[in-house]
């Protein structure tokens, strides 16, 4: 049944794989309007090119100073990471960055877990298990970071043989706490008088989180660090090591 439009002008019910083969079928044995569709084609090109410029001058935009923005950091993923990497998101706060600006572009290159925090580095050793020859990257917060079996995850991947990058973005914050107090209350105390508890985070040194297992373990502060601590870091993973970045980040 369908409940929602969404704006298709046509709904085709039924397997996928098989809709798409039918779908595909019968656009080729239709008279097709080549010259609307190049128009068509020219439009959506230009309109996609605007897009990335501008996601492109977001990028360099911070690149200024030494500290770290978010945008930095997946800038020198785009640098550093093989276009073949498969990223891992458990970030709340950075997510919309994420997806907007991660540099992936071949199909299976993005997940998120469901149903709530605590997956993410569950979730990066079953990826990393089912295409063991692709890197395997895990983004998360600090905050969120904190809901996972780290140590226990940390000796699965030890086990089994599953190494994985982990980026903690750490601004020291469960910004995502703070933003619901007041969206959730805008007459409470947490909105009036600034009282957020159990926003600030006097988290542990994530780097050192692996050492106990031999893993790679480095803290970043400023921006230049960024490239070279994620060459190491991935090393390490070709070493058979997990490794494991604490990025300080200014947002």
């Amino acid at each position: 049944m369908v409940y929602q439009n969404l704006h298709a002008d046509v709904y085709l019910e039924g397997d996928i794989a098989e809709a798409l083969t039918l779908l595909t079928a019968a656009a080729k044995s239709s008279k097709l309007d080549a010259v609307a569709i190049e128009a068509r084609r020219q439009r959506w090109t230009r309109e996609h090119q605007d897009y990335v410029a501008g996601l492109r001058a977001e990028r360099e935009k911070a690149q200024n100073g030494s500290a770290i923005d978010p945008l930095s950091l997946l800038g020198a993923l785009a640098e550093v990471m093989p276009a073949d990497t498969i990223y891992v998101d458990e970030t709340i706060t950075h997510s919309t960055l994420i997806r907007q600006h991660l540099p992936q572009t071949t199909p299976q290159s993005f997940f998120r877990g469901s149903g709530g925090l605590g997956q993410g580095i569950g979730t990066a050793l079953g990826i990393k298990l089912a295409a063991p020859q692709r890197p395997v990257a895990l983004l998360v917060g600090d905050g969120s970071f904190l809901y996972n079996p780290i140590i226990q995850a940390l000796g699965a991947s030890k086990r089994h043989e599953l190494p994985i990058i982990i980026i903690v973005l750490n601004n020291k914050k469960y910004e995502a706490m703070r933003k619901g107090h007041v969206h959730h209350y805008p007459d409470g105390a947490s909105a009036s008088k600034e009282l957020h508890y159990g926003v600030t985070i006097d988290g542990p040194d994530y780097e050192k989180l692996g050492s106990h297992f031999g893993f790679h373990g480095e803290r970043i502060e400023n921006r230049a660090e960024l490239a070279p601590a994620l060459t190491r870091a991935l090393a390490a993973t070709r070493e058979g090591r997990t490794a494991l970045l604490n990025a300080v980040v200014t947002r």
